[in-house]
């Protein structure tokens, strides 16, 4: 690499990827100049264009198939069988639920039904039905898209949220330094928001407190629509309590919870996981962390279909314009994308990334609160004992 090209180095690189390589894999963009980052942008995005044509056809296939599903699954939960049974389909229910937002995601990104006034309809309704109104949903998704493993801190003065920022479409996340000089309440705060028991618990914590509650009092140009989800929702579940109440249960209510859950925790996992950073501004690159910071999660081809390829999810950071059913097969003709992090519903791969709730900085990678503790303690420990030296003497 000749003068000019070192001149353009990205200031720091070579300190951050040496200590990097210390404690976690290299991505293959690692001290890269800033030129070389750009022209690797550049060609994996031409790479990706050919994805993003629309099937049209295949698109409605999809579309009536997911729609299919779901009202029959509804009916299922909704018939009045023996609990167990009910309660299997309304589980399978929440998978549906899980697919049709991902293609509801997909239609806000523009990569399928495009300019369908139908589809407009539908997905607006749907929208309210599950708690996420299409304008924050918009402003809140293309935020994370543009700044997807940028480490922007916790709060910034924003209102201090249980669950996300509804501006930042992210879970927060405190580096081990921020935390350190953070107060005994913000610290509190940051906890409960990065407790399991919030994407536990995602419908009412994320979907309806976090998104439509918090929107509609502190964001004006979502109030209509949040207010509109929650009424819906809140009429919704009345009538079903007066009037039918086991369809409480098993129509709304673990369908809602179950794919809320599961829903938070692939958002969650995809971007939490073993091999994930968080970069500063004057360090980051969109290519790069869309692809090397988000995972690809393995899963059977069952799931793979209730979940319409979100696994996916470094190929479709690479270009959102990919419609779902063409993630696979953009990832398989294009080598930049074939080698991703991988994650798995494993239980003990979910434990592992529920115990990442730190970025440090320092090692390059996140970790635990117990991580962080240890390390708090040792450092103490060098200092006291560098301190003592000196008396000893």
């Amino acid at each position: 690499m000749n003068a000019a090209q070192d001149a353009m180095r990205i200031p720091g690189a070579e300190a951050t990827t040496a200590a990097r390589a210390r404690h976690c894999r290299p991505w293959p963009t690692d001290g890269m100049s800033s030129e070389e980052l750009r022209r690797y942008g550049k060609d994996l995005i031409r790479q990706t264009m050919p994805f993003t044509v629309e099937d049209r056809r295949r698109s409605w296939r999809h579309f009536w198939a997911s729609l299919a599903v779901l009202a029959l699954t509804a009916i299922a939960a909704a018939l009045p069988l023996w609990w167990p049974v009910r309660t299997c389909f309304s589980l399978l229910l929440g998978l549906s639920l899980v697919r049709t937002f991902v293609l509801y995601h997909d239609y806000m990104h523009g990569a399928i039904l495009s300019g369908s006034r139908f589809a407009d309809v539908f997905f607006k309704g749907f929208s309210l039905l599950v708690l996420a109104p299409p304008t924050l949903w918009k402003q809140s998704h293309d935020y994370h898209h543009g700044h997807s493993g940028q480490y922007v801190g916790a709060e910034h003065g924003r209102l201090p949220l249980l669950s996300t920022h509804t501006d930042i479409g992210a879970f927060p996340l405190m580096s081990t330094d921020e935390y350190a000089r953070a107060s005994p309440w913000k610290r509190l705060r940051y906890r409960m928001a990065r407790n399991p028991l919030v994407i536990a618990l995602a419908w009412p914590a994320i979907f309806m407190f976090s998104i439509c509650l918090v929107s509609f009092v502190t964001q004006p140009r979502h109030r209509g629509w949040s207010a509109l989800a929650l009424a819906v929702n809140v009429l919704m579940a009345t009538a079903l309590a007066l009037f039918k109440p086991d369809a409480l249960i098993f129509s709304l209510l673990i369908p809602s919870l179950s794919a809320s859950a599961l829903g938070a925790y692939l958002f969650y996992c995809q971007h939490n996981f073993v091999g994930a950073r968080y970069l500063q501004p004057a360090e980051w690159d969109y290519t790069a962390t869309a692809v090397h910071s988000s995972s690809f999660l393995r899963t059977g081809p069952v799931l793979r279909w209730f979940t319409a390829n979100i696994g996916y999810h470094h190929v479709h950071h690479a270009n959102p314009g990919i419609p779902f059913y063409r993630l696979p097969e953009a990832m398989q003709a294009i080598d930049a994308l074939q080698s991703p992090r991988v994650t798995t519903l494993h239980p003990r791969e979910i434990a592992r990334c529920l115990s990442l709730k730190l970025w440090d900085a320092e090692r390059g990678r996140m970790v635990s609160f117990r991580e962080y503790r240890a390390d708090r303690r040792a450092r103490s420990a060098e200092a006291g004992g560098e301190g003592g030296q000196p008396s000893a003497a």
